[in-house]
């Protein structure tokens, strides 16, 4: 019986791995693709470059090279995310031009890879700029019934939500932006009115954005939800947004300000992981010392997802199904 009860134990125990928070230093701005095997995390680099961590296991991004995959004409890069179209991969970031030293220059490219591979090469494709507009940033793509659409911030009166429609993933569509969502709950106004990092979630044929709300120079930047109730995405109408934030700081685990994230799959397809930043002090702040972290997540009984709570840096939690 004792034999039986210790070979239960290591069959219970083989192939399961852990990996502990955070998965990089000073990483700000996470967006993480699993691709063909691989992990792949790309951060604010707040200089004129984009580089890449690779890596098969989440632990193991903590000691992946960052390679540098892109540089650009300008200065102050960040908000970078990967998106796969038709083979390419596409790096959508903001970023400073020469001779701009202040927050309205603000604004949003596009980046082409070479070939399908995430780690580029990638070239200058396309700025998503409109005329005369403020200060815009934190570029994102949604499809939505089949048609692209650019997801971003500005700062008008506020910072809010917009969406833009494309006529491919590089190319403004004829027209005007249009806002979808405007910082009015309390929970969205904590040390600034923001809205801003908005984040395509897809789920049961239901298509949601994940925006990250109040000020980044307090602990209580936060995460709030969007959905499309609709049928016309640029119709703020059409977009319901929940009362109530859906991830944010927990004091118990020390975790402060967590916000501006991304998701990924596990490698198998079967698991959603949300990845963000944030940092283990209240005093923390907008600046490069927030940590990139990773977490599953569910869904509830509403088809809504369950975030849960940021967990505490240094506990051991359990890899993606896909590393056991």
């Amino acid at each position: 019986m004792f034999m039986l009860l210790v070979i239960g134990l290591l069959v219970a125990t083989v192939g399961t791995e852990a990996f502990t928070n955070p998965i990089a230093p000073n990483a700000p701005d996470p967006w993480m693709v699993s691709y063909e095997g691989f992990y792949y995390l790309i951060a604010t680099s707040w200089d004129n470059y984009f580089s890449i961590r690779k890596a098969t296991t989440l632990e193991g991004l903590k000691n992946a090279s960052n390679t540098v995959v892109y540089t650009f004409d300008g200065h102050t890069g960040w908000a970078p995310e990967l998106h796969q179209v038709d083979g390419k991969w596409y790096l959508y970031y903001t970023s400073c031009a020469p001779g701009t030293e202040n927050y309205a220059c603000h604004r949003n490219h596009v980046a082409e890879s070479v070939g399908d591979d995430p780690m580029g090469p990638y070239s200058h494709k396309a700025d998503l700029i409109d005329d005369g507009d403020p200060m815009e940033l934190d570029p994102s793509l949604i499809k939505i019934n089949g048609k692209f659409y650019l997801i971003a911030s500005f700062i008008a009166d506020t910072q809010q939500l917009y969406i833009r429609e494309l006529t491919n993933p590089y190319t403004l569509a004829p027209g005007v932006k249009h806002m979808i969502s405007a910082p009015t709950y309390d929970w969205e106004i904590e040390g600034g009115t923001t809205n801003e990092g908005p984040e395509p979630l897809y789920h049961d044929n239901r298509t949601f954005i994940v925006y990250s709300a109040s000020s980044c120079a307090t602990p209580d930047y936060k995460l709030g939800l969007l959905e499309f109730v609709g049928t016309d995405p640029l119709n703020i109408t059409h977009w319901k947004k929940y009362p109530n934030p859906v991830f944010q700081k927990d004091e118990g685990h020390h975790v402060y300000g967590p916000g501006h994230n991304g998701f990924f799959k596990s490698a198998d397809g079967t698991e959603d992981w949300i990845v963000y930043h944030a940092n283990s002090s209240p005093d923390g702040v907008c600046y490069m010392d927030r940590s990139s972290r990773a977490q599953k997540f569910t869904w509830g009984a509403d088809g809504l997802p369950i975030f849960g709570v940021p967990e505490a840096e240094g506990v051991e939690l359990e890899e993606p199904s896909s590393e056991q």
